[in-house]
């Protein structure tokens, strides 16, 4: 693909992006944006149209007046995400994450962007265990995806630790002006174990959605529990996660894990007196 083919291809992909994100965008400003005339940002405006999006420019900016095919997002997401992070993203994966997110296509869009161009992002998401919404800015680094599930992975501005962040859990994303340079991220520590465990069928659901390691295999068993494999070290974050499903998972293996989690809540007992209770 020829440079200009590229960028013109980029361009329909963002600008449509940006609006279906709510964003107000004049012509002029759009052409501001992407460095070109505005009579290529009209081109674009024609080429909406021909998939049948109702786009024209107004005054009072570019308007888009009625509701996008799903089938027309899916495809342009998909190539978006080929051409601009070199990667073999597949259209089964963003349209199955389509049915459970209406905003998928600007989020994938425009994340997708960030971590390509380096830009910081200004997020509002809602936590999964409390369902407390919370502002941060980040630095996004990788936009992954593990079995239909998106993920963004993303430094908070004012934080070195690389955090995991559910795309299905983002509720409002603009890309700040900002750019940042990716410092190395310091790996995980600790001797890898395998780590097995069983959870009941009741929870498999949000188990995708809580789920932080890059690296894991499920499998569901016949009577509907499911068995979560993963190689990882044995650390707080990890234990205090197991801790957090309370009974409905079980520790398979290993022994250590299950030493671990006893001996931080035999100390947490005795810190608090939990005995006097």
């Amino acid at each position: 693909m020829s440079d200009k083919n590229y960028l013109d291809s980029v361009r329909k992909v963002e600008l449509l992006a940006k609006l279906l994100n709510g964003e107000s965008i004049t012509k002029s400003q759009a052409a501001e944006q992407f460095n070109v005339e505005e009579i290529t940002i009209s081109r674009i405006l024609q080429y909406y149209r021909s998939l049948g999006i109702e786009a024209f420019g107004r005054k009072s900016g570019i308007k888009i007046l009625n509701k996008p095919k799903k089938e027309d997002l899916v495809t342009l997401a998909s190539y978006y995400i080929s051409i601009k992070l070199n990667s073999d993203y597949f259209t089964k994966s963003i349209n199955t994450y389509s049915k459970i997110d209406p905003r998928f296509f600007s989020k994938i869009v425009l994340l997708a962007k960030a971590v390509k161009e380096q830009t910081v992002i200004q997020i509002e998401y809602q936590k999964l265990t409390n369902n407390i919404t919370s502002q941060y800015l980040l630095k996004p680094y990788n936009l992954i995806e593990t079995n239909n599930n998106w993920i963004l992975h993303a430094v908070k501005d004012d934080e070195t630790i690389l955090k995991t962040f559910y795309l299905s859990r983002i509720k409002e994303l603009s890309l700040t002006k900002k750019k940042f340079n990716k410092a190395s991220v310091e790996e995980k520590s600790g001797e890898m174990k395998e780590i097995v465990l069983r959870f009941v069928p009741e929870v498999e659901q949000e188990l995708y959605y809580k789920i932080w390691f890059e690296d894991f295999e499920i499998q569901k068993q016949s009577d509907g529990r499911i068995i979560l494999k993963t190689n990882q070290p044995i650390t707080n974050r990890l234990a205090a996660w197991c801790i957090s499903w309370w009974d409905a998972m079980e520790i398979i293996e290993p022994n250590e894990l299950k030493k671990y989690i006893s001996d931080m809540f035999n100390d947490f007992r005795l810190v608090n007196d939990l005995n006097s209770i």
